[in-house]
């Protein structure tokens, strides 16, 4: 994937369809418990603030099955791992969005990549109440 087409998607200068096909094959299986991510990186100085909105958009666009789960994994790893993508700090918007992205970037030690769970995490980026179950936490065996 290239960080240049997640920015024009959430600036709804591409279509969805078209992150999903620039999203295709970014994540490969390397091994058993193993995957190597491809992101191609921008080449700017500036910041790109993701906001609420963003991830809400993208929480709409797996719900109606134009992204997958994989590539709203490898999205949050790409924002996360990102010199070019930020959020704000310090502030109830970060800790949600930080909650948000950090869950679908870990979901085999957190929460699985669900419908369910997508519909709670839509839930917590619009109201700020998280309402995912802690007895779902995967556990380590």
């Amino acid at each position: 994937m290239t960080e240049q087409t997640l920015k024009n998607y959430f600036d709804s200068k591409v279509s969805v369809e078209t992150l999903a096909i620039d999203l295709k094959d970014s994540q490969v299986q390397t091994g058993h418990d193993t995957t190597s991510v491809h992101v191609t990186p921008i080449a700017d100085d500036e910041e790109y603030k993701v906001t609420r909105q963003h991830l809400i958009k993208l929480c709409n666009d797996t719900l109606a099955g134009h992204l997958t789960t994989t590539n709203l994994n490898t999205i949050a790893f790409a924002i996360i791992t990102s010199d070019f993508f930020s959020w704000e700090k310090n502030s109830k918007n970060s800790e949600i969005i930080e909650t948000v992205i950090y869950d679908w970037d870990n979901p085999d030690i957190g929460y699985p990549l669900t419908t369910d769970n997508l519909k709670f995490w839509k839930i917590y980026l619009e109201t700020g109440e998280y309402k995912l179950n802690p007895d779902q936490l995967k556990r380590k065996k």
